[in-house]
């Protein structure tokens, strides 16, 4: 090493690079190493952190992962080359390590999650939409594909590399006579849902299917909904960073009690070592709590701390959050929703503690709610579907979010993982989510009409991510790292990693037992000693959650009447529930007001005038700006945009009618899907595995 230079170490899973972004081979020429930006931006970060010090020189131990550095020959000026950094998700490429620097930042300060990164390649820089900003090449213009699908209006906008909102402008300069401009898939009308949105997961399959390779991302300029979420769902995904896994969040179902006075708390009695209400000023023990079941549909807003103090009572400010009560999915009759409540934290508990709370309590005093809430445990949905990869003849969906029975789980939280055999008898494992994968294959052997009896393809939910075990047994010396342990986990012991370092862990939904929820606020909610090892340990409320969805199973009509049925996949959290209101406000497929194409008509106003302001990139029209917010969603998109077809299957196969179909895991443990669970390398990209579940792009 060169005298006076210090080596800066990267922080561990600092990186969302995409090893696939590459330029086309013959263009360029890789640098490796790439000295300049591993200088540049060590120095910067070790200037921005406090830490440089004079006459010293830094340097990155590497690029983070997935980044490469390539030079090309100047047009103008053959003898002169430009360099650039290859692997930002976006396929868009860096110029300077000046602009990778606050993305890199960002990455470092985040854990490698660059949602809301301020860089310029994330966010765009404002510039005028002109003819010349819209990437184009004969090619382009000309090359038509053989499917009627993506050849479509002449003189529509063609975004090469689509922003996050794409603007619906013209662009002046004509295609080739007689050969229109390709649309997006988000744009292309040729198949569309029952209020006239691009299908444009139908869309992008057709675009594999010609292409043979693509990865984008997903972008739907003309439903309300997904325009929407635009704005949500980064704002949520923020706030996840920041917050205790603990805390219920939006979507969750939760048990709570009605009426908690102040000054009365929920303790353990001394003697029966039950849950009781505890009036602190007599110093005496009351009552059983009177436990219900409920959906949040609004969540706090104040520090944790002050939630669980016993002396704040709810009001219905922003220390509360609101609770609705669960219908059950068999009854059509859903008014139950509408009964809701404002409860501060003190008064929730989670619900796979369900068995916990109701031990010494007869089934026959339960709340109804609670029974409608346990025929929902074997229910999923997927939210924040953002990105399309693949290579035909399959693909892969990435999404940012998944409700697995009574939770929700988002990239970054650590999972709590069920055993995967028999004589691994409780829960030892956890798993950092490091993505959530919808996977479809054999799309070469399915029909091109969704609403034939043709074969149907096949689709699977994998989370991936960095696995620990606290069985100091099941690891490998060699396999441990700097890399520190979750945050959530660090109170329960020590913990071991599952695999290499350069690997991820690949497991079914099925497999995930919820949320790690902190020990020490698990002591305080269930009254327990926090040194309690053994009752505040990771197999805490897992028998209760193997009883619970065995017990949806057969009394959710939605599943039991089905051959071999063991989950229910809805196209969103409210359709998974059976709902059709939300908060006193009907969601988007039973709202009557629910006038899509007077909102895209306000779009298209609104992407032109930003456009000739020069920030069509920043345009992100929200729906509580146009006809006042009364389209209602709940946290997830629909998939495809058949809004009035449910889909049932975590592995399934899709019948041409769009119905809803379920996942066959036909056994009381799930092990057989279980042992699908695969450690794979999370470095080297690998495309094609017809054999295996996991393919790791």
């Amino acid at each position: 090493m060169t005298p006076g230079r210090v080596v800066v170490r990267l922080q561990p899973g600092c990186s969302d690079g995409d090893p696939l972004h590459v330029p086309a081979s013959g263009t360029h020429t890789q640098i490796n190493p790439p000295t300049l930006y591993l200088e540049k931006i060590g120095q910067l970060w070790m200037e921005q952190c406090g830490s440089a010090q004079s006459g010293v020189h830094y340097i990155l131990e590497a690029l983070p992962t997935g980044y490469t550095m390539w030079q090309r020959p100047r047009p103008s000026d053959p003898k002169c080359f430009d360099k650039y950094l290859f692997g930002h998700p976006s396929h868009k490429k860096f110029d300077s390590p000046n602009r990778f620097f606050p993305h890199f930042g960002y990455l470092m300060n985040n854990g490698g999650n660059s949602i809301g990164c301020p860089c310029t390649v994330c966010r765009g820089p404002p510039r005028a939409m002109s003819n010349s900003s819209r990437p184009r090449s004969s090619a382009s213009s000309s090359n038509v594909s053989a499917s009627a699908s993506f050849s479509s209006r002449p003189n529509s906008a063609h975004r090469v590399q689509p922003t996050p909102v794409p603007p619906l402008v013209i662009i002046s300069q004509p295609a080739a006579q007689g050969r229109p401009k390709k649309l997006s898939p988000g744009l292309d009308m040729t198949r569309t849902d029952q209020d006239g949105t691009p299908d444009v997961y139908r869309n992008l399959v057709e675009k594999l299917r010609s292409h043979k390779c693509i990865d984008q991302p997903i972008q739907e300029p003309l439903s309300p909904d997904w325009r929407a979420e635009q704005e949500s769902i980064p704002k949520l995904l923020q706030t996840l960073r920041s917050q205790d896994q603990w805390i219920p969040r939006n979507g969750d179902i939760i048990m709570f009690i009605r009426h908690l006075a102040d000054g009365v708390a929920v303790t353990r009695h001394d003697i029966t070592n039950e849950l009781c209400l505890y009036d602190e000023q007599t110093d005496e023990f009351l009552d059983v709590p009177r436990w219900e079941a409920g959906l949040v549909t609004e969540v706090a807003q104040t520090p944790t701390t002050d939630l669980l103090d016993s002396t704040k009572n709810s009001n219905g400010s922003c220390s509360d959050m609101r609770v609705e009560l669960i219908p059950h999915p068999n009854n059509p009759d859903k008014s139950l929703s509408k009964r809701y409540k404002y409860i501060s934290l003190r008064q929730s508990r989670p619900f796979f503690l369900w068995k916990e709370l109701l031990h010494h309590v007869d089934q026959d005093l339960w709340h109804p709610s609670i029974k409608n809430a346990l025929a929902l445990t074997s229910t999923l949905s997927l939210m924040g579907k953002h990105r399309f990869r693949g290579t035909w003849p399959e693909a892969t969906i990435y999404c940012h979010g998944i409700f697995v029975g009574s939770e929700m789980l988002a990239v970054g939280d650590t999972v709590r993982l069920l055993p995967t055999k028999s004589d691994q008898a409780v829960c030892t494992d956890i798993m950092s989510i490091k993505s959530i994968r919808l996977k479809w294959s054999n799309l070469d052997k399915a029909s091109t009409d969704d609403y034939d009896e043709g074969r149907p393809f096949n689709s699977a939910i994998w989370l991936y991510g960095c696995a620990y075990t606290s069985d100091a047994s099941r690891s490998d010396k060699r396999w441990v790292s700097d890399a520190p342990i979750p945050r959530a986990a660090q109170d329960y012991g020590d913990f071991y990693p599952l695999h290499p370092p350069d690997k991820e862990l690949a497991i079914p939904y099925a497999r995930v037992a919820g949320r790690l929820h902190e020990r020490n606020a698990m002591a305080q909610l269930l009254g327990y000693d926090s040194d309690d090892i053994v009752t505040l340990s990771l197999d805490l409320g897992r028998r209760a959650l193997i009883d619970a969805r065995a017990f949806s199973r057969k009394n959710n009509e939605r599943i039991s009447q089905t051959a071999d049925a063991t989950w229910y996949w809805g196209d969103d959290r409210a359709e998974a529930l059976g709902l059709r209101t939300i908060n006193g406000l009907d969601v988007s497929r039973f709202n009557q007001e629910h006038d899509v194409k007077a909102l895209r008509k306000q779009y298209r106003i609104l992407d032109a005038a930003n456009a000739n302001e020069d920030e069509s990139e920043d345009v992100k029209p929200s729906l509580d700006n146009a006809f006042g917010g009364r389209l209602q969603r709940f946290m997830a998109p629909t998939l495809p945009v058949r809004a009035a077809k449910p889909r049932e299957s975590g592995h399934n196969k899709h019948d041409g009618k769009k119905r809803g179909r379920v996942v066959d895991l036909e056994d009381d443990f799930e092990d057989e899907i279980r042992q699908h669970t695969q450690v794979i390398n999370r470095q080297v990209p690998s495309v094609k595995k017809t054999k295996v579940m996991v393919v790791i792009d």
